[in-house]
């Protein structure tokens, strides 16, 4: 079968899915993941579709989807908007180099709850996603500094919601009890016309790059 046909399978059997399941795989030198559709109401893995990899001591992030473990081509990559990039904006790139769209943390509406947009090619707004517990995000925040006892709050998971035009339109979710982080997206109604490539770089930058 073809990179081409693989591509094309891969890409469609994403943009059918509501639900994708994010798994981090150990690595002692890159952070990489794996992307697959769980069964459904399953928090299993099902067959990876997608392999990623974070690439270490990049001046600029630089983070690939393939369709192989150690394939040298990507489907499609983050990379950060510049080479020092402060104002937490990262671009979704295809396989050509082309612009799919961007990632941005807003750090001013994060210092109290992790808040990110996620934007087109053009840079208009698609969707927003915030902690979905204002309480938990405080607490996480300020454990640390109330007492030492309570600094191991500050490894609490993060949760997202997805928002667009201020209604839900999906969750992502850190599924408790793995050695591993893993995550489960749920994609609901109301996110016609967003590329599912976009989503997909989203769910694994929340865990790759939500502390930069």
């Amino acid at each position: 079968m073809s990179a081409a046909i693989d591509s094309q399978g891969v890409l469609e059997t994403l943009e059918h899915a509501d639900r994708l399941l994010i798994q981090q795989v150990f690595k002692p030198i890159a952070n990489e993941y794996r992307i697959s559709v769980p069964a459904p109401g399953s928090t299993e893995e099902g067959a990876p579709l997608l392999f990623v990899r974070q690439k270490r001591m990049k001046i600029r992030e630089d983070i690939r989807f393939r369709l192989a473990p150690d394939d040298d081509a990507h489907l499609f990559m983050i990379k950060s908007k510049t080479v020092f990039e402060f104002r937490g904006r990262h671009e979704v790139l295809d396989a050509d180099g082309r612009v799919i769209g961007m990632l941005e943390k807003s750090f001013g509406k994060s210092l109290l709850r992790s808040h990110w947009f996620v934007r087109g090619s053009a840079g208009e707004e698609l969707l927003q996603a915030q902690e979905t517990s204002l309480a938990i995000a405080l607490l996480r925040r300020f454990a640390g500094m109330v007492s030492d006892e309570l600094s191991m709050l500050q490894w609490l998971p993060f949760n997202f919601t997805l928002l667009r035009d201020v209604q839900s339109v999906g969750s992502y979710k850190r599924v408790l009890g793995k050695l591993r982080d893993r995550y489960v997206l749920e994609l609901g109604p109301g996110l016609e016309g967003v590329d599912r490539r976009l989503l997909v770089a989203f769910a694994v930058a929340l865990d790759a790059l939500q502390d930069r």
